[in-house]
This record gives C-alpha cells, structure tokens and sequence, in this order.
C-alpha cells in the first residue's frame, strides 16, 4: 500500500468512528428526555369529596399524570405502551406522584395550587 492509500483509510476510520460516537449520543439524548417524568409533587391538597374517587393511571417510564376519564385520548394512546391502574386520587398522588391531565382532569388543578383559596371544614368551623 502506498501513503496515500494509508491515510484515506485512516481518515475514512476516523470519520466513520466519529459519526458513530455522534449517532449513538444523540439517540442517548433522545431516550432520556423521552423517557423523563416530572418529578412527584411536593404540594397537594386532596378535598373530601375526592379521597375515595377513583382514576386511570398509565405506569410506564414516561407517564405522569392521572385520568378522571377512561375514554381520555392521552390515556388511550398509552395502550401498548404500558399498564392501566385503577387507583384512587390520594394514591395516584401520593404512591404513584401524579399530576392531574390536562385533557380530562384540568379542572382539578387548584389540588397542587398553594396559593388557591381553601375553605377549612371540621374542627374549629361552627
């Protein structure tokens, strides 16, 4: 073999090594955030009348949220995807670190709100 011939081997080696390198970090990138859920909420209040509700969770990696609907289209598209729970809202909550979804639950959005108005019923009320 000839020098010429010798460096484009090297070359083409490296470049070849490098796109690799290159493909392969960026699948790891793409997994990753695929695969990241939000961290389990640190505030929540769960009123009375939802302790004993019942909803839909997807448990995969990526899932986060809770459903009140089982018809809801962001539940249907975790069939295949992962399994459906059947658990109540202060489990969902606390065991499972959901969140409320946005398409069937959006109205539930006051339970993980500090700053929302809560009218205290029980001890101490009249």
């Amino acid at each position: 073999m000839n020098l010429k011939s010798l460096a484009f081997i090297a070359i083409l080696g490296a470049t070849t090594f490098a796109c690799q390198q290159n493909t392969e970090q960026q699948e790891a990138t793409v997994q990753a955030t695929a695969e990241t859920k939000r961290p389990a909420p640190e505030f929540f209040v769960i009123p009375e009348d939802l302790v004993n509700k019942r909803v839909w969770i997807c448990e995969n990696a990526t899932a986060d949220v809770f459903h009140m609907k089982h018809d809801c289209p962001v539940l249907i598209a975790c069939k295949g995807k992962g399994t459906f729970r059947n658990v109540t809202v202060p489990r969902a909550v606390e065991d499972y670190g959901r969140y409320n979804c946005q398409e069937c639950a959006k109205d539930l959005d006051y339970i993980f709100d500090e700053d929302a108005v809560r009218i205290e019923t029980g001890l101490g009320q009249p």
